[in-house]
């Protein structure tokens, strides 16, 4: 671990900072927009945090500098830390520990989970000489009203040789043939968070599964960098699980994977998003009886574990006219053979997804289903995204790459493929998908041109 001090979800408050017979310096706000502290008879040090308050959309992040001056006799070594969380949000000060008179750099990151508010944020210095001090910045979290998500999943090293093919891809992933662990992971988000994705929808196929083994990894990595973690529940693209089974499986997701300072998406009020592979609904009666049971589950997860879910279902023919559509909360569609889904207008909370290609690993370049790689087109299709109004924006996907619908970087293409065929799209270090989508941030989420961090207090 780094000097940086990483905390999360309230883990100290003002008071217990306070120790021995030094008396804790009182915060105070002064007027220049920062919260200083009133140096105690006997200190010889101060704290300041510049600016003194800042506000970002839920699932972004801000910055503030942490300020120290030597106040009486000699610099000392001031050790900071942060404390006065709200739950799902999570804290570094770089460094950690400095000599009075230098300075540090605030990150607080807030996530999908963090409940829209106004909060007293408190860095506390504790200096050599037993002298300590707190200062309150304050931060004020808005609930968004676009999330990014893209599908992630969680199945390599296994998934890489399958079908006869190894490996099972068109493509040459830049990270090489990885295994789905913390380092992979942690590398993976910051590159969906730089793209203002702030939850990933991972596959789960059940206990005991190739996906569920991977989990702890994925969730581990993105502790601590607001980024969030859904599943999509793959079992009903395969049966008709019943609503007990249901039920029992997603207090199995929040059970082992959930808790204070866990990465698992738990949007406030609302419950664990859930996204749903009902791939085989092909008729409406079908679809309507995979409402009903998922409306029964809710019912039972509610009732024996006092648990609630936000349900979205894959899109079939009638689904918004099924009697309990008003118990599924969103609709989606997955077809990533097809560059957009503007499902804006679904009942609940519509979506728009958008996808970069299709090209099945074992299938000739063109062979239906296809779709090709096309820059303008991702492009074209990321503005009319923006401008959907759409709550939820999808990518299908961020690294299937068996279907060949990454955009995560690739350096080039294994199977043959005409001249002039988009194969490496690595950009300078980066996928230009994801440069892409940062450049086309969610406009309504309130991101601004600086990235997933909107309303960022910059260090200064």
């Amino acid at each position: 671990m780094s000097c940086a001090a990483v905390l999360v979800v309230g883990l100290v408050a003002c008071g217990q900072f306070a120790a021995g017979p030094a008396r804790p310096a009182e915060p105070v706000r002064s007027d220049a927009g920062s919260t200083v502290s009133r140096p105690a008879a006997g200190d010889d040090f101060s704290l300041a945090v510049v600016p003194g308050s800042a506000s970002a959309v839920a699932g972004n992040l801000v910055q503030a500098t942490v300020r120290t001056a030597v106040t009486t006799g000699a610099a000392q070594t001031v050790s900071l830390t942060v404390g006065g969380l709200p739950e799902g949000t999570a804290a570094t000060v770089e460094p950690a520990v400095l000599r009075a008179g230098g300075s540090a750099v605030l990150t607080v990151r807030t996530s999908v989970s963090t409940r829209a508010g106004t909060y007293d944020v408190v860095v506390a210095g504790a200096g050599a000489a037993a002298a300590r001090h707190t200062v309150v910045f304050r931060l004020v979290v808005r609930a968004p009203t676009v999330i990014r998500a893209a599908f992630y999943y969680p199945w390599f090293p296994e998934a890489w040789r399958q079908q006869g093919l190894d490996p099972f891809t068109n493509y040459v992933p830049a990270r090489g043939r990885y295994t789905v662990e913390e380092s992979v992971v942690r590398a993976q988000v910051a590159d969906m968070r730089y793209g203002g994705i702030t939850m990933g929808i991972a596959s789960w196929f059940g206990r005991g599964t190739v996906t569920d083994r991977h989990w702890p990894a994925m969730v581990r990595a993105a502790q601590g960098t607001g980024f969030g973690w859904a599943p999509y529940y793959e079992p009903e693209g395969t049966s008709d699980p019943t609503p007990e089974r249901i039920a029992d499986d997603l207090h199995y997701l929040r059970a082992t994977y959930g808790g204070q300072g866990s990465a698992l998406a738990v949007l406030p009020d609302r419950g664990m998003p859930v996204f749903v592979y009902n791939a085989g609904d092909l008729t409406t009666a079908q679809g309507c009886a995979t409402v009903d049971r998922w409306a029964q589950a809710q019912s039972l997860l509610q009732r024996r574990f006092g648990e609630t879910v936000l349900v979205n279902l894959k899109v079939f023919p009638g689904y918004a006219g099924c009697p309990a559509t008003a118990r599924v909360a969103g609709w989606h569609q997955y077809g990533p053979a097809r560059a957009e889904h503007d499902f804006s207008g679904a009942p609940g909370e519509g979506s728009y997804t958008v996808s970069p290609g299709f090209w099945k690993a074992g299938s000739p370049y063109g062979q239906a289903p296809f779709l090709s790689r096309d820059r303008a087109r991702w492009r074209a299709g990321l503005a009319r995204m923006n401008a959907s109004g759409a709550p939820w924006q999808l990518v299908t996907s961020y690294n299937e790459w068996g279907e060949g619908t990454a955009i995560e970087s690739s350096r080039g293409c294994r199977s043959p493929a005409p001249a002039g065929t988009w194969c490496d799209w690595s950009g300078a270090g980066r996928s230009d998908f994801i440069s892409d989508l940062h450049e086309q941030l969610p406009s309504r989420a309130g991101i601004g041109v600086g990235g997933p961090g909107a309303g960022v207090a910059a260090p200064r």
